[in-house]
């Protein structure tokens, strides 16, 4: 475990690194990716920050905040609904416009209710949009801007370790969704997707974390989406429920101090870094660099699922991700995601 010490330290040593950090942002509007977002703006140095949302105006305080925070940082909010795929792509070419290299992709958006799949205008289930399909196109978007980078890294807030068995044939859901199914589909996905992506760009460092249970509101939004039967019981745990598990939860403070460890720490190199210097902030003593998701030959593969504790995760995961690389599941998924893609764009088109 990496104490919540240790992350402070290394974090509180990120304003040693070299000035002109760029990043991106996305779903850091609220909970995880907004602590994170502040603590990033915090401790680097002269960074600039694209911060990816629904709404300019409402973030305006934010952007304020940033800006105190860091005087000589650039906080750029791009306004859009970022579940659509025709909308990534728009961010993106405008990101690629404007900057020659990107040093951080963070994705932490989340959708959650109660009323089934509920699709976006391009056809996609909102949920597995936000946390699957608009976050990898994101990342493939923004491959070659990373590529540029001399320490590149992405980091999904997601549930790394959390993989599942999956149905390889409804990858969708079309036939038979549940949140929880959904949930188990976009980690798997997104854990093997990353693997792909770092064959190719093996300069890159993949992080997929599992922050476990952090006091962020969600849960108390989400139980005020049951109607109904649902409403009184709902109802009832938001009065008795909900406050045992928020005192029981890791804040959200620290769930952005960790955030920033994940982001910056030398902990999580890439597989082949451009310098081996620059993998980000150095190690202290007694911190070791993490297990990536796949060793072959003892060398990592720059793919890290990360636990609450900022720790690589072992568990029964594993084998089912062991089974779906030997079944070249993870070759399925990328062309499936493809298909995907394609189709969203289509019928925005249309």
């Amino acid at each position: 475990m990496v104490s919540i010490k240790d992350v402070r330290r290394s974090n509180s040593r990120l304003t040693e690194k070299p000035s002109g950090m760029v990043a991106v942002f996305v779903g850091a509007t609220s909970g995880i990716g907004l602590s994170t977002l502040k603590q990033f703006a915090k401790y680097s140095n002269a960074p600039k920050v694209y911060v990816v949302g629904r709404s300019k105006q409402s973030a305006s305080p934010l952007l304020h905040e940033l800006e105190v925070l860091n005087p000589k940082g650039i906080f750029i909010f791009v306004e859009t609904e970022i579940s659509l795929i025709k909308n990534v792509d728009a961010v993106c070419e405008e990101i690629k416009t404007n900057e020659q290299k990107l040093d951080l992709v963070f994705v932490s958006p989340g959708f959650l209710s109660v009323e089934g799949r509920k699709e976006t205008s391009e056809g996609i289930d909102m949920y597995l949009s936000l946390s699957y399909y608009a976050r990898l196109r994101i990342v493939h978007n923004l491959i070659p801007l990373l590529s540029a980078s001399l320490n590149p890294r992405v980091v999904s807030i997601l549930a790394g370790g959390k993989e599942n068995v999956i149905d390889i044939n409804d990858l969708e859901l079309r036939k038979n969704y549940s949140l929880a199914k959904a949930a188990n589909t976009a980690a798997t996905q997104m854990t093997l997707a990353f693997e792909e992506l770092a064959k190719s760009y093996p300069m890159i460092s993949f992080c997929h974390v599992y922050p476990g249970l952090v006091a962020t509101g969600i849960i108390t939004k989400f139980t005020g989406t049951f109607k109904g039967i649902w409403a009184f019981p709902a109802m009832l745990a938001r009065w008795t429920l909900i406050p045992v598990l928020h005192a029981l939860a890791t804040t959200v403070d620290e769930a952005g101090e960790r955030g920033l460890f994940v982001a910056t720490s030398a902990k999580y190199p890439p597989a082949e870094p451009k310098d081996p210097h620059e993998v980000g902030v150095a190690l202290l003593d007694g911190v070791e660099v993490a297990k990536s998701s796949v060793v072959k030959g003892g060398k990592g593969n720059g793919v890290y699922r990360i636990y609450t504790d900022s720790e690589s995760v072992e568990n029964e995961a594993d084998s089912i991700l062991e089974s779906y690389r030997l079944d070249q599941v993870d070759k399925r998924i990328g062309e499936q995601t493809l298909e995907v893609w394609k189709a969203a764009l289509e019928k925005s088109e249309a």
